[in-house]
């Protein structure tokens, strides 16, 4: 692991990145990959973070067994989703958008309709939109 210019901290090598992931059992990526969703989440809470959204997104949602355990959470997790959905809805990438709709639509509870309407409404009309350009 090397420093770069900008002070961050980078493998020497992908082939070692590589090994070092290896190295986590493959019973527990799924939550590797969720904690790391959910630290890079906590410092990017509430910012305009650009393409690095798509990045918190998908990696918090190899959680959604833990995530649906929690409420207020569940809902969080689906507004991040709607964001990626909606900036990948302006750059013209369908296909993506419908995904991370789909999975905020995933995490309302099920009775999203009266407990969180404005969200859900949002929601499926972008899902749409997205689906209509498929």
């Amino acid at each position: 692991i090397v420093k770069d210019g900008e002070g961050c901290l980078q493998f020497v090598h992908d082939k070692v990145r590589e090994a070092a992931y290896n190295l986590i059992p493959d019973s527990d990526k799924k939550q590797f990959h969720y904690h790391l969703g959910k630290v890079l989440y906590s410092f990017c809470d509430g910012k305009d973070v650009g393409d690095t959204i798509f990045l918190i997104a998908s990696q918090i949602n190899h959680g959604k067994e833990w995530i649906l355990g929690d409420k207020d959470l569940s809902i969080a997790i689906a507004e991040l989703n709607m964001k990626a959905g909606e900036k990948a809805l302006d750059g013209c990438d369908h296909k993506t958008a419908y995904s991370y709709l789909g999975a905020a639509l995933s995490l309302l509870p099920e009775d999203h309709w009266r407990t969180h309407y404005d969200l859900s409404l949002r929601l499926n009309f972008l899902m749409s939109s997205a689906a209509n350009s498929c």
